[in-house]
């Protein structure tokens, strides 16, 4: 039986199937780590996209002791399962309150709380402040919509908190590897800074922002060495935009990872900048246990580069690519299926470009205009006609019409199917 006021709180993850979520994992210990909220408990509760949303909701309903708050974290792509779940949620138990964040909605936060009316709060953006001051608000019988980052709904309006600072010292964002609270099944995800040097017109990566807040190199030390020394683990990967960010980095890095890459731990699938790798920041790669890197181009086209903010230097390119196969870490090219400028030309000579550099994998994907983004803001004056619903995929653009768009998709993911089918190099 729950005891007089305390608040039980299940933070969801709805995670793509196998993974966990990292930012529900920072969310748990910084509502711990708050003093002014003792009769609060956290339940992590990590589920799939996979699952049905009536199953999910079903497992929800069925948490001892019942939660008072359901907090989601919610992307493109499990944005369906969760606005259904939560729609479940709502007719099960009225008076849950039911918290959401993340790049879908913080973004849209006023339209998301217009178009759902079973959601009752939307963090705008960070969560480790913002979250513990709305249980802060519920356990005092206040409004969370006056909390700094945060819009919700009081009654038949909704109102929205002034935006909120980003937390300049990400060391006092307490560690969940360090606390021993997240499990990791053999592999994990970690961050060592946040925002993004790049700009680029279709991604949210950075926040919103170039400027970059960092951990200081004793916590990226303590929670490289808290993941590494993980029983059973054998990999994992830094979700950082950037890996190779400066090379004084890359070197601390590798530094760091050396006597961990030493045991048999490896990285995989960290994003680089293909074009500054040479084979000195190869080797360090190598010295830090990396096996594979993602990187672009995502087109090969003038117009399409310049719209989005990106340049493609293909000699460079090439010789990054190079680098790392001498090195032995396999690269994934990735290609975007409907960016603004691109004609069917250009994806084609984009797939002939990436093939001929042998870096690995090659991974197509289609255009996603994301809430936030600059493609967003800008889709009118673009020509770009796509859905408004989760994931945003597009349908049409000025220079490609549907029917073309679903052509090239095919024929791309095919063209990937094939290389990824091929016989291995002689010097592979």
């Amino acid at each position: 039986m729950r005891q007089s006021g305390r608040i039980v709180v299940a933070l969801v993850g709805v995670n793509a199937p196998g993974y966990r979520s990292l930012a529900n994992a920072y969310l748990a210990e910084a509502i711990k780590a708050d003093q002014r909220l003792p009769e609060v408990w956290v339940n992590r509760i990590e589920l799939s996209t996979a699952m049905d949303p009536w199953w999910i909701a079903y497992q929800l309903l069925d948490v001892d002791p019942h939660p008072d708050v359901f907090g989601f974290s919610v992307v493109c792509w499990n944005a369906r399962t969760v606005y259904e779940t939560v729609r479940l949620l709502k007719r099960a138990r009225p008076d849950a309150y039911v918290v959401l964040g993340g790049p879908e909605v913080g973004p849209v936060a006023e339209e998301t709380l217009a178009k759902h009316p079973d959601v009752d709060v939307v963090v705008r953006g960070e969560g480790e402040v913002a979250l513990p001051e709305i249980l802060h608000s519920l356990a005092r019988g206040g409004d969370p919509g006056s909390v700094p980052g945060v819009s919700a709904r009081s009654g038949d309006t909704i109102v929205s908190g002034p935006a909120a600072p980003p937390i300049e010292h990400l060391d006092s964002i307490r560690s969940p590897f360090q606390a021993g609270e997240h499990a990791t099944d053999g592999s994990a995800f970690l961050e060592t800074y946040r925002g993004c040097p790049h700009r680029c017109a279709y991604c949210y990566e950075g926040k919103g922002s170039t400027r970059i807040r960092s951990y200081s190199w004793d916590r990226i030390a303590a929670d490289i060495e808290a993941i590494a020394s993980t029983p059973g683990m054998k990999s994992f990967s830094f979700i950082d935009p950037v890996f190779n960010l400066t090379l004084e980095r890359l070197e601390r890095l590798a530094e760091l990872m050396a006597p961990w890459a030493a045991r048999g731990i490896r990285l995989h699938t960290i994003e680089v900048d293909i074009e500054r790798v040479d084979a000195g920041q190869a080797a360090l790669l190598a010295q830090a246990g990396v096996v594979s890197v993602e990187t672009g181009p995502q087109s090969v086209g003038a117009t399409a580069l310049d719209v989005c903010a990106r340049s493609l230097d293909r000699d460079r390119f090439r010789a990054g690519i190079e680098a790392c196969r001498s090195a032995g870490i396999s690269v994934e090219c990735d290609l975007i299926v409907g960016l603004p400028g691109d004609s069917g030309s250009d994806v084609l000579e984009g797939i002939d470009f990436v093939l001929g550099c042998d870096p690995g994998k090659v991974q197509m994907s289609t255009l996603h205009v994301l809430p936030g983004t600059d493609l967003w803001m800008r889709a009118d004056e673009l020509g770009l006609v796509f859905d408004r619903e989760p994931p945003h995929e597009i349908i049409q653009t000025a220079t490609m019409t549907y029917t073309e768009l679903r052509q090239l998709e095919v024929l791309g993911n095919a063209a990937c199917v094939a290389y990824r089918a091929r016989l291995p190099r002689k010097d592979s």
